[in-house]
């Protein structure tokens, strides 16, 4: 994950910690109000409760002055109204109260006090019929009317209406305390929600931010040493993977420096040693040319003595001297591909048609018999500017090296090809033999290195610098048992400054 993910990861807890706080925040204030409006109706029901006890003391209190004087008046007609008016009230409030699914009341607790509601109904109901009987009473029989009064107020007053009063009383009293309980309970549950959040969330972003800080600790730690030991010259270091975030990348950036910077190195060390070789071999190359063509001469002029002498007859003696003559120009053939290793001449550009001199550079060549250079160089490909002779040298060397890949107890072929395109001229070379192995096939064009027995390991080191002092690459693609083919590419600007024929190639030729 990279740095910016983590941070965002980091933002992300964050955020989601701030959302869940505020949901919990939400739902805190959903669940007061409907506390606050379970505590209104329980508060309402208890102020009803009470207002109902006051006018029923109200209405005893005018009953027992309507008791002595014999007679119903205004006042305990008002107070009897008030009285039934709060039992309506309280019994509409309860209904309600029932089927308000915020009040949160069961069905049993609905229904009792309501059934308390109907008792206090009834008894009030009983009270005010026997009052008015009472009433009735008359004046004479003050005392029998007294003695009645008090019976009614014992009986249902007393023993029926209060004792309801006090259990709705009680009831309200519950609801009331059980809202609190509730209310104390919802800050414990929201105190212990939003402690397990805010820790939660606070322990995610100790273990993100520590996460991230050891990646870039390390990723730091890794640079500065990885610096400092580059610095010294450990240009093979490479440094372990940092995970996938921009440390991971640096990582790699570096990896891939100080691989460019071995390379480099041994691009120096290797030009280093070509400046090394060339110098030993041109000053190798003159000093060995003399002695070796006064060899050449003694050797030429001990066969001319020889010749039509009883000694020269001899099989041994004229095969000692061919073997000498051949040795020579193999010693020769090696000190001028020194000599032309370490001049580095620079092409004397001038016209050059390329079918015949694929002709002359094949004629050159020892092919043996097994092999057929094919010549598919067409006739109208434009007349180009190169250096005859180091092209010539080139080629020679090509189908030289295809000729003798190619097995001696089968028949093969070799056959240069050329065309004309818009990015320049294509010239390959290529054979059917055997092919070079994959692991040899980077090194080919180092000089002194050779697979061959007899081989100086220059020809085609040669045949790659002159290719590239025209402008051109020298390049080999190679598949095992099927052959090797090498391509010539020269740009454009080296390349004809006549307009272009048809390239399609003529019928292929032996050399």
């Amino acid at each position: 994950m990279s740095i910016h993910a983590k941070l965002a990861a980091t933002f992300g807890v964050a955020l989601t910690a701030v959302l869940l706080a505020g949901g919990a925040f939400y739902f805190t204030i959903v669940e007061m109000l409907i506390f606050q409006r379970r505590a209104e109706v329980s508060y309402e029901d208890l102020r009803l409760h009470v207002t109902l006890a006051s006018d029923a003391s109200r209405f005893m209190n005018e009953a027992v002055k309507a008791a002595l004087r014999g007679s119903l008046g205004a006042e305990l007609s008002a107070a009897a109204a008030d009285t039934a008016g709060d039992l309506a009230t309280i019994e509409a409030l309860k209904r309600r109260m029932r089927v308000d699914e915020e009040i949160k009341e069961s069905e049993a607790e609905s229904a009792e006090e309501i059934e308390h509601v109907h008792s206090m109904q009834e008894s009030f109901g009983r009270l005010v019929e026997g009052l008015e009987a009472i009433s009735l009473t008359p004046h004479e029989r003050a005392s029998e009317r007294q003695a009645a009064f008090v019976q009614l107020s014992d009986r249902e007053y007393k023993g029926q209406f209060l004792p309801h009063i006090g259990a709705a009383v009680r009831d309200a009293e519950r609801d009331v305390a059980r809202i609190l309980d509730d209310e104390r309970k919802l800050r414990s549950k929201v105190a212990v929600l939003g402690a397990v959040a805010a820790g939660g969330a606070l322990v995610v972003l100790i273990v993100l931010l520590g996460g991230l800080i050891r990646s870039i600790d390390r990723g730091f730690k890794t640079l500065l040493e990885g610096s400092r030991q580059l610095a010294q010259g450990h240009l093979d270091l490479r440094l372990p993977e940092l995970d996938e975030h921009e440390f991971g990348r640096l990582s790699a950036a570096f990896n891939h420096m100080a691989f460019s910077l071995e390379i480099a190195q041994e691009a120096r060390l290797r030009m280093e040693k070509l400046a090394a070789v060339g110098q030993l071999a041109a000053s190798i190359g003159h000093d060995l040319r003399n002695p070796i063509g006064a060899v050449r001469n003694a050797n030429h002029y001990l066969k001319k003595r020889l010749s039509g002498t009883e000694l020269g007859a001899e099989p041994r003696v004229a095969q000692f001297l061919e073997i000498t003559e051949k040795e020579l120009m193999a010693c020769s053939k090696i000190i001028g591909n020194l000599l032309d290793f370490a001049r580095e001449r620079r092409p004397l550009l001038s016209e050059c048609s390329l079918r015949p001199l694929v002709d002359d550079a094949a004629s050159v060549v020892e092919v043996p018999a097994h092999v057929r250079v094919e010549n598919d160089v067409p006739d109208t490909l434009p007349v180009v500017q190169l250096d005859k002779d180091q092209l010539r040298q080139v080629l020679v060397n090509l189908i030289q090296n295809a000729a003798e890949a190619i097995p001696v107890e089968r028949e093969g072929h070799v056959r240069v090809a050329a065309a004309w395109t818009s990015e320049g001229l294509t010239l390959s070379v290529a054979d059917d033999g055997t092919g070079i192995p994959e692991e040899t096939l980077p090194r080919i064009f180092e000089p002194l290195f050779s697979t061959k027995l007899k081989g100086t390991g220059l020809g085609l080191a040669i045949s790659a610098g002159i290719v590239r002092r025209h402008g051109g690459t020298l390049e080999v693609t190679s598949e095992i048992g099927s052959g090797t083919t090498f391509v010539i590419r020269v740009p454009a600007c080296d390349a004809p400054r006549a307009t272009c024929p048809s390239t399609r190639p003529s019928g292929a030729r032996g050399a």
